[in-house]
């Protein structure tokens, strides 16, 4: 098995014909981890055959709808098709007790399946391991502005975002999730990396362009378009091109797959 990121899903959050939300099958040293799960993934993973047995973990970034809606699917899904096999998920830390709850309301009970799940609260800052896969989690201000506006009249909830870089032999993948603001990811890119994978909705196409000019990375992936994004997309590429020529940059689109 190579290794590889395929991308389920590359919507900006927005309903959209022609994407699904955030989703992306990270296949590297010999593991392979489905990195947020939003709808329709269980579909999509059915749909390229893969064997719902045959993941290893599940990383949740934050728990927007589109990046987590699809969840309960996905382990209903490993529950009918007979998975046997204990199934890691990591997420933050605050989110495992109402997601737990949200299942139950499916009546997806844990008892009913015939596989484990461990649940692991992300800590950011700490190398995390799966086998020969590490990965560390950084936290990003995606959910900042929500949580000055609602924290207080939601005292349980985190408002944790996280972006990652995942690391086995000399390999070395990063995955924004969604951020706050470019420089989030400035933690992240503290070494090469071979492939980066970023959103681009919520901020301006150039302040990536800013943060990436000097840094180590083979491969950047745009994924998670936003419409304005979108809607100039020629030109969005023309600048990528011409402002970080030394940058091999691919604009993806649900079903890509980039090997690393």
């Amino acid at each position: 098995m190579s290794d590889s990121l395929t991308f389920l899903g590359t919507s900006d959050g927005l309903p959209s014909s022609d994407r699904h939300h955030a989703a992306l099958l990270l296949r590297l040293g010999g593991k392979t981890v489905l990195l947020d799960c939003g709808e329709p993934c269980s579909h999509t993973l059915k749909s390229m055959g893969v064997d719902f047995n045959s993941l290893d973990a599940v990383v949740v970034s934050h728990t927007h709808s589109d990046h987590v809606g699809g969840l309960p699917m996905l382990l209903q899904s490993m529950w009918l098709e007979q998975r046997t096999r204990l199934l890691p998920i990591w997420l933050p830390r605050r989110a495992i007790r109402p997601l737990r709850d949200w299942l139950h309301t499916c009546y997806l009970f844990e008892p009913r399946f015939r596989f484990r799940i461990r649940w692991h609260p992300i800590a950011p800052g700490k190398v995390l391991h799966l086998g020969p896969v590490s990965f560390a989690a950084f936290r990003t201000a995606h959910l900042e502005e929500t949580r000055i506006r609602f924290a207080r009249k939601f005292p349980g909830l985190g408002f944790d975002a996280f972006c990652f870089r995942f690391e086995a032999g000399r390999k070395c993948i990063g995955y924004s999730a969604d951020l706050g603001r470019a420089d989030d990811l400035a933690p992240l890119l503290s070494k090469p990396i071979d492939l980066l994978v970023v959103e681009l909705a919520h901020f301006h196409p150039f302040d990536l362009v800013e943060l990436l000019r000097e840094r180590k990375v083979k491969h950047v992936a745009i994924t998670h378009m936003g419409r304005a994004v979108r809607a100039r997309l020629p030109e969005v590429r023309a600048a990528f091109r011409l402002r970080l020529p030394a940058h091999r940059v691919s604009f993806v689109r649900d079903g890509d797959t980039i090997r690393v």
